[in-house]
Parts: C-alpha cells; structure tokens; sequence
C-alpha cells in the first residue's frame, strides 16, 4: 500500500466515523431551556468581536460593573 493510498483510506475512515457517530450525537444535543433569541445571539457574538477596555481604578470600577 503506498502512502498516498493509505492516506485516502485513513480519510475514509475520519469522515465515516463523524457520519455515523459524531454528527447524530450532535443532532440529538438540544438545549433543554429551548433555542435563544436570534438577538441575545448577535449581541453576544458582537461583544465577543469588541476588544474589552478595562479601567483598575477605585472610582472607575464600579461605573465598568454596572455598564
């Protein structure tokens, strides 16, 4: 067997194995407290985006808390 062919076999092998166990564990995975909000999801991902500033100062903390 050359090493291009098994190569291609071990590829095989990785996408059969996701098919048939992987990807059905995935499907059944649900959220039990039901799907988000298509908003909270944006919001969420648009924070994630931003980079966080920080001010550690005595008098500043407490404005960044309840930002």
């Amino acid at each position: 067997m050359t090493q291009k062919t098994l190569e291609r076999v071990k590829a095989e092998i990785k996408r059969e194995i996701i098919q048939e166990f992987v990807l059905p564990i995935l499907r059944e995975v649900k959220d039990a407290e039901g799907d988000y909000k298509e908003t909270f999801v944006r919001q969420m991902l648009k924070a994630a985006k931003e980079k966080p500033t920080y001010v550690y100062d005595s008098k500043a903390f407490l404005r960044q808390v309840k930002e």
